[in-house]
């Protein structure tokens, strides 16, 4: 199979990726994780959202920015962001955990906004607390279905904002890019999540697929990258960087993270985007050794179908999942096996669970804000976001 015909065909399976309406429903899934012991408490959703797949606390945790990634909704032209059509939005904490709306479109004109990491050391150029988003992903399309197959009109880059929707910078990660040096010459196509560790060295997934939309084709490679915290803003002022790669073939890294032990986490969403994934939906732990060396370690699960968003609530780590159960998977760290969480209303379902977000409140509980990325279908700005209270001793299993 030649290179174009394969691209092609990547693009027609892409549209799986963030939907629960997959090539999975057409076979028998496998049976899913056991139920967590400990439920979850749904307090709230709110459906005011286009296509929500991001969400992050502000570093004081009084707000919450969720990204509205604009995806086209239009079935018939298949699976696209709509260009320059997404933006942010902010909300605040109420006392109950609850989230009220502050501002529905603090920044637009962005062109899928996903993934969210808040920094956590100053740079000379950008505050403590400033928030780096992750956007420009492929394949997009104009607002009236068209798709755009100019790859100069690709725009992959990391934005950086602060609580007040100042942009402060930006990151490119396009086709001249330190990012597709580093990558043999693959441009990141679709940045998809963030996270920074304690030092404020920032981790992006790039799930590496989308570039069959463009005439021709750019070639992907989906991974992990790390920019040193020294390196942010020499790459903002459009300098060359450190920027160290791990790459993950055909898996299609969707969520990074950073565990409370310090390891990098990311997982696989390859099988909703017709990928091979050889993890089909795995759970990786990453080292900043990994990075030097380039290698890509085993994965510690396998099997869960397609993994999307990641997060921690202590030790327990949050995956979301979306092609076999559109759920949230626990998995208690160090060892622990997977899990399913439920809630306290049995009949609370999730539609494409996205970019999760946790937080530890005063009282030692945690607050789990969950988008539900509701793409292909007509968009009303009617999509939810979930949001969950679990208990302080949610990590322990349900052991006192």
């Amino acid at each position: 199979m030649d290179v174009r015909v394969k691209s092609i065909l990547s693009l027609v399976l892409v549209s799986l990726l963030v939907t629960s309406v997959s090539l999975a429903e057409e076979k028998e899934k496998p049976a899913p994780p056991p139920p967590y012991p400990v439920k979850g408490q749904v307090i709230q959703t709110l459906k005011a959202f286009d296509n929500p797949e991001g969400a992050i606390f502000s570093a004081d945790g009084k707000f919450v920015f969720v990204s509205n990634a604009a995806e086209l909704g239009m079935k018939e032209k298949g699976f696209h962001w709509t260009e320059k059509a997404g933006y942010i939005s902010k909300l605040e904490v109420q006392p109950d955990g609850t989230l009220k709306m502050v501002k529905d479109k603090l920044i637009t004109g962005l062109t899928a906004p996903l993934g969210m990491a808040v920094l956590p050391v100053a740079t000379k150029k950008f505050p403590k607390g400033t928030i780096f988003l992750c956007a420009g992903a492929a394949p997009i399309a104009e607002a009236n279905g068209t798709e755009i197959k100019d790859a100069k009109r690709m725009d992959p880059k990391l934005v950086a904002f602060d609580t007040e929707g100042k942009v402060l910078g930006e990151i490119k990660m396009g086709m001249d890019s330190v990012f597709a040096k580093v990558n043999g010459g693959s441009p990141a196509t679709l940045p998809n999540a963030a996270g920074f560790d304690k030092d404020g060295n920032l981790y992006v997934a790039d799930t590496g697929i989308g570039g069959a939309s463009f005439d021709p084709p750019v070639k992907t490679n989906g991974g992990v990258y790390m920019i040193p915290h020294g390196a942010l803003d020499d790459l903002a002022d459009g300098k060359e960087a450190s920027v160290s790669f791990i790459a993950m073939p055909e898996g299609g890294p969707d969520g990074v993270e950073v565990a409370p032990d310090g390891s990098i986490h990311t997982n696989t969403v390859g099988v909703a985007a017709g990928m091979k994934d050889p993890a089909q939906g795995g759970m990786y732990k990453l080292s900043v050794e990994d990075f030097k060396s380039g290698k890509l370690p085993a994965p510690f699960v396998t099997g869960l179908g397609a993994l999307d968003g990641l997060d921690f609530a202590g030790n327990a780590r949050l995956d979301t999942e979306i092609v076999n159960t559109n759920s949230v998977i626990v998995t208690l760290l160090p060892d622990g096996k997977p899990m399913m969480l439920t809630y306290d209303q049995p009949d609370k379902t999730l539609a494409g669970p996205a970019d999760i977000a946790v937080r530890k409140m005063a009282d030692g509980s945690y607050l789990l804000v969950i988008p539900e990325l509701s793409a292909l279908a007509p968009n009303t700005n009617q999509d939810p976001v979930t949001v969950v209270k679990l208990p302080a001793d949610f990590d322990k299993g349900g052991k006192k």
